[in-house]
C-alpha cells in the first residue's frame, strides 16, 4: 500500500513539473490510490467526480464570474477611473491612492485579482506613465492592488472555501471587509511614502462641483455591492442568488446608464465566464479525489497530532500556519491552496476552539500573497505582458506593498476583532 501511495505523490509531482494542468495531475494521481488502494469501483470514482460540484452553493461562481465580466464591458470602468481621480488624484501619491481605492472598488463588482490586474493595467498604466510616475513602479502597485479584490465580497475564493467546507459563505464575506480594508490602509500609507521620497507628480485638485459630477456618474455602479451585500445580509437572498441578482443588475445598468455592452461584448462574457469556470470546477474536481486520498491516508490527522504534542496555543497555531501557507504560496497558486491545502488543517482548527471563519480569512489572506512571490507567482506573469515591464522589475517595485499585506495579516491575526466583531454582530 505505501508503495502506491508513494506511486500516487510522485505522478502528481511529476505532472505537475511537466506541465500538465493540476486537475488532471491531482486526478490521475490520486485515482491510483483510489482504485488501488481504497478498492473504489471505477464507477464511483466517475460519479465522484460529478457529485463534488454538485453543489447549490458553487453555483454562485458562474454568477458572480459573469457579472463581473458584464460589469467591465458596460462602460463603466471610465467614469470609474474619472471619479476615483477626481477625488483623490491630489493627494501625496494620489494616483496611487486612487488605484488602490479602483481596485478595492472593483473587487466588490468582479471577486477577480485577474480581472482587477487586467483593468488597471490597461487603465490607469498609461496614465501613470504620462503623469510621471515610473512603469514599473505602476506594474508592482497593480499586482499587488489587484489581490485585494478578492477580498473584498463577492470573492470566489471565500466561496469555493465555504462551499466545499460547509462554512458559511456569507460569514466568510462579511469577515474578509475589515482584513481587506485594512490591507489598502496599509498599502496607501506605503505608496504615499514611496511617492514621497521619489517627488512623483499629483494631478490638480478637482474642484467640489467636478467630483459631484464625477460622483453621479459612477452611483448605478455603487448600487451593485450595495443590492448584492444588502440582499445577503438582510437575508432576502442567497449569495447563489445574489450572483444571479448581479448578473440581472449588471445587464440593466449597461443598458440604460452606460450603454456600453455589445452582444460581441455579451458574447465574449459568457465565454470568459465558461472557461474561468470549467478551470475552476476541473480543479475542485481532481481535487477532492486528492482530498479523499489525504484523508485515508489520515494526513489531517496527523498534522493534528503534531500541533498537539508541539503544545501550540490557538495564537501560535495560527502564526505557524500563517508561515507555512506562505511559504507554500512560493510554489502553489491560491485556487488549488484553497481546495487542497486549507482544509488539511480545518481538523486542528476546530479542536483548538478556533473559528473556522476566521482561519478561513486568515488562510485565504495568505494564499493570495502567494500569489504574487516568485517563483510561480502566477500575477507576476500575468502582470509582465499586461503592463509591459519584466516580471524581475515588477517584483522590485512590489515587495514593499507585499509587506504591506503581511503588516495586515499579522495585525488580523493577533486582533481577530478586525474579521470577526460584524460576524458576532450577524450572528
Amino acid at each position: 500500500m505505501e508503495f502506491l501511495v508513494y506511486l500516487s505523490a510522485a505522478l502528481i509531482i511529476f505532472m505537475f513539473i511537466s506541465g500538465s494542468p493540476l486537475a488532471i495531475a491531482f486526478a490521475f494521481g490520486s485515482s491510483v490510490v483510489a482504485l488501488f488502494v481504497m478498492g473504489m469501483p471505477l464507477k464511483v470514482l466517475a460519479q465522484l467526480f460529478f457529485s463534488s460540484i454538485n453543489s447549490y452553493p458553487l453555483l454562485a461562481c458562474p454568477f458572480f464570474i459573469m457579472a463581473g465580466n458584464l460589469t467591465l464591458r458596460s462602460g463603466a470602468m471610465p467614469p470609474l477611473k474619472d471619479a476615483i481621480q477626481a477625488m483623490f488624484g491630489h493627494l501625496p501619491g494620489g494616483l496611487a491612492l486612487a488605484t488602490i481605492v479602483f481596485a478595492t472598488f472593483l473587487g466588490a463588482i468582479s471577486g477577480s485579482s485577474s480581472a482587477c490586474l487586467a483593468i488597471i493595467g490597461t487603465v490607469l498604466l498609461p496614465i501613470f506613465v504620462q503623469t510621471g510616475y515610473d512603469r514599473p513602479f505602476g506594474a508592482g502597485l497593480a499586482v499587488t492592488a489587484a489581490e485585494i479584490g478578492p477580498m473584498i465580497p463577492p470573492s470566489l475564493f471565500f466561496i469555493i472555501f465555504g462551499a466545499l467546507n460547509n462554512i458559511s459563505i456569507a460569514e466568510l464575506f462579511i469577515a474578509a471587509i475589515g482584513p481587506g480594508v485594512l490591507t489598502a490602509i496599509f498599502m496607501s500609507l506605503t505608496a504615499i511614502i514611496i511617492s514621497k521620497r521619489r517627488n512623483y507628480a499629483t494631478s490638480p485638485k478637482a474642484s467640489w462641483k467636478v467630483r459631484w459630477k464625477a460622483f453621479k456618474g459612477i452611483i448605478p455602479l455603487i448600487g451593485m455591492p450595495v443590492i448584492i451585500l444588502g440582499g445577503i445580509y438582510g437575508g432576502f437572498f442567497s449569495p447563489t442568488q445574489a450572483g444571479s441578482t448581479a448578473c440581472l443588475y449588471s445587464v440593466l445598468m449597461s443598458v440604460f446608464f452606460y450603454h456600453g455592452i455589445t452582444w460581441k461584448g455579451f458574447i465574449e462574457s459568457a465565454i470568459s465566464t465558461t472557461k474561468i469556470s470549467s478551470m475552476i470546477y476541473m480543479l475542485i474536481m481532481g481535487s477532492d479525489i486528492m482530498g479523499r486520498m489525504l484523508a485515508y491516508i489520515e494526513l489531517p490527522q496527523l498534522i493534528a497530532q503534531v500541533v498537539i504534542s508541539m503544545d501550540l496555543g490557538p495564537l501560535a497555531f495560527l502564526m505557524v500556519v500563517n508561515i507555512l501557507l506562505l511559504l507554500m504560496g512560493f510554489f502553489f497558486s491560491s485556487i488549488p491552496m484553497i481546495i487542497i491545502v486549507l482544509p488539511l488543517f480545518l481538523p486542528t482548527v476546530g479542536s483548538l476552539g478556533i473559528d473556522p471563519v476566521f482561519y478561513g480569512v486568515l488562510a485565504v489572506m495568505c494564499a493570495l500573497i502567494g500569489e504574487i512571490t516568485p517563483p510561480f507567482g502566477p500575477q507576476l506573469w500575468i502582470a509582465a505582458p499586461v503592463c509591459q515591464v519584466d516580471m524581475a522589475a515588477i517584483w522590485r517595485e512590489a515587495w514593499p506593498f507585499l509587506v504591506a499585506w503581511a503588516a495586515a495579516l499579522i495585525m488580523t491575526t493577533l486582533i481577530p476583532s478586525i474579521a470577526m466583531f460584524p460576524v458576532y454582530l450577524l450572528r
